[in-house]
């Protein structure tokens, strides 16, 4: 490059003294600008001398040229606060643009303290030089650039903190005793960097120290040492990993399910040992979760067996692990569910209660409970309230052992209605005639989205016999999904149009309803009287779908109706739709007092009737 292209024919010599004496700041402006074409010490020291200009231009302008020439003595003087922290943030910019190219000295601390710079052109350059910087740090590799790094992790600046993690995976492989030695004596935001990079790194060494981590007040670090040692997999943190299962925050419990999970099959027989001998709640609850993630299939009997615990979490957390099993857990949850019925429980009942002594009473209390027969909850109920202490007590275990297998029946049923299948119907209809209306509730459920017709005549006898209103209400609605055009179907919600809940009966009446059969005409009008709306409803609207056949006798029943009666046979009357109704409509608007409930029934009546024509 000519210098007489770049300098407009200005010799050093004039830059020189314009940048030093001009009493312009547009020509001390150029003079620096100038000078940047030049190596000469003369230059330089003009330039650094120039860092002290009272003019922002002229201060920008010296900036730039100091870094095109590369001049690392003017390094300290930019770091000064006076050019990184100038008001205008273009001479930051300039600073740390110049900054960069000279870029031999690693400064990140002093760069990393504009990355959260209110102007966007200083914190886009900050990030930059930092990359760079890191960058050169992570290619050199010192004991030195690695701790000063290290100090700016606790920056609350997510995008710092990301880039000296990445610097740190590069490098850890030869520096892992100082990241070792971070874990130890850092706070909080470099131990918990310092985990993940081991982990990621898959240290085995640092595995102890990660396991003194998980004794640490701090719910993160706990969690950042969870995740590493799940990614490290060194079996012999198993157990203070497990340990974790118990503690006192969900987030850290989760986090040592996912990292034990990570085990996969080598963590199993720990895992079922806990099962095994521990009792605490929260432990069993992330075991069984923890099982369902590995999805070993010699789990499915833990699995089975704490569907029945007396704890509601261990329960559900059974119940889930087995629904992501899937259909290769099928036969041993028919086994949780089978039912065996004693034949002669009547005579193991009758020496509980009148044994010659009470040991003979115990051993019937004891085998009442291992057979876990629902028939005998009463009895239990009564006994663990007796005054000799010893039949109370085993009454007391026997009851429990008989509420186990029920609720292991329950969590059965509600995995197979989870997946939406039942394999062997007349099995789970077989549960509708259990004694716990629990079971009996999960069992119409299952049937209800199992799609097989078979389930119908079990479906309806609970309709027919069950003193439990929600059941009743509920298999006469899944018996009419599963098969909506079954004359059996309708002849139960005939039946059902005298059962002594209205919601039975507003759903027999629908079910009725969709057929215009005259002979449901008597009572499908008698039900226009019901106190229940849904009932009254429900009538409506199925002597509405029978159309003209059901409009004589609504219409003889306008003058002799109550009101609530009367409301209902005008919403019939507009569900039929028929225009011959609306003169004795009319006649009931005249009677009928303005505002009153009668007349708008009246009026949207006639409204509905118009709509239809």
């Amino acid at each position: 490059m000519q210098w007489g292209e770049e300098t407009n024919m200005k010799t050093l010599d004039q830059s020189v003294t314009s940048l030093n004496s001009s009493p312009y700041w547009n020509e001390r402006r150029e003079a620096a600008l100038t000078l940047k074409y030049f190596r000469e010490s003369q230059a330089r020291k003009t330039l650094l001398d120039a860092l002290n200009d009272p003019d922002d231009d002229v201060l920008q302008a010296v900036i730039v040229a100091l870094g095109e020439i590369g001049n690392e003595d003017a390094v300290e003087y930019m770091l000064l606060p006076k050019f990184l922290n100038h008001p205008d943030p273009l001479i930051r910019w300039a600073t740390l643009q110049a900054l960069g190219k000279i870029g031999k000295s690693l400064i990140v601390a002093e760069v990393a303290q504009l990355i959260d710079d209110p102007e966007w052109i200083v914190r886009n350059e900050a990030q930059k030089v930092l990359r760079k910087q890191v960058d050169s740090a992570v290619t050199h590799c010192t004991t030195d650039s690695a701790r000063r790094m290290v100090s700016l992790l606790p920056s609350s600046n997510r995008e710092l903190r990301e880039i000296l993690i990445q610097a740190f995976l590069q490098m850890g492989p030869r520096i892992k005793p100082l990241l070792r030695d971070f874990v130890k004596v850092g706070g909080k935001q470099i131990q918990t960097a310092m985990a993940y990079v081991l982990g990621k790194l898959k240290d085995q060494e640092s595995a102890p120290l990660l396991v003194e981590l998980l004794e640490n007040p701090d719910r993160e670090i706990r969690k950042s040492a969870i995740d590493a040692l799940g990614k490290i997999g060194d079996l012999s943190s198993l157990p203070a990993l497990i340990e974790r299962f118990g503690d006192a925050s969900r987030e850290v419990q989760i986090s040592a399910v996912d990292a034990i999970a990570r085990f996969g099959k080598p963590a199993l027989p720990l895992l079922h040992e806990t099962l095994r001998y521990s009792s605490r709640k929260l432990i069993q609850q992330n075991t069984l979760s923890t099982l369902a993630k590995i999805r070993d299939l010699s789990s499915i009997p833990y699995l089975v067996e704490y569907m029945g615990s007396t704890y509601f979490i261990v329960r559900r957390a059974a119940i889930r692990g087995l629904v992501q099993y899937g259909k290769d857990a099928i036969e041993q949850i028919h086994n949780a569910i089978r039912n065996v019925k004693f034949p002669f429980l009547e005579e193991l009942l009758h020496q509980t209660e009148n044994g010659e002594t009470v040991w003979i009473r115990v051993r019937a209390i004891k085998a009442l409970g291992a057979l876990a027969d629902h028939r005998a909850v009463h009895l239990m109920k009564r006994l663990a309230a007796n005054e000799i202490a010893a039949i109370q007590k085993t009454a007391l275990a026997s009851l429990a052992e008989i509420g186990c297998a029920c609720w292991r029946r329950c969590g059965g049923l509600a995995v197979l209605r989870e997946l939406r299948i039942a394999p062997d119907v007349d099995l789970v209809a077989e549960q509708l005639d259990d004694d716990s209306e629990n079971v009996r509730h999960r069992a119409v459920q299952v049937l209800s989205r199992c799609g097989n017709p078979r389930a119908v005549p079990a479906l309806l006898q609970t309709v027919a016999i069950d003193g439990n209103v929600t059941l009743r209400y509920e298999s006469l609605r899944a018996a009419d999904e599963l098969a909506p055009a079954d004359s059996a179907v309708v002849q139960a919600a005939k039946k059902a149009l005298h059962d002594p809940d209205p919601h039975v009966r507003a759903e027999a009446i629908r079910i009725i309803g969709r057929s215009p059969d005259a002979s449901n005409l008597t009572h499908l009008l008698e039900c226009l009287k019901s106190a229940s709306w849904e009932v009254r409803r429900n009538a409506a609207l199925a002597l509405g779908n029978m159309g003209n056949i059901a409009l004589p006798s609504l219409l003889g029943r306008l003058d002799q109706a109550d009101q609530l009666e009367l409301e209902s046979v005008l919403r019939a009357i507009g569900n039929v739709g028929s225009p011959e109704a609306i003169p004795a409509i009319e006649e009931v608007i005249a009677k009928a007092p303005a505002g009153s409930p009668i007349r708008d029934a009246a009026q949207k009546a006639i409204a509905d009737i118009r709509d239809k024509i």
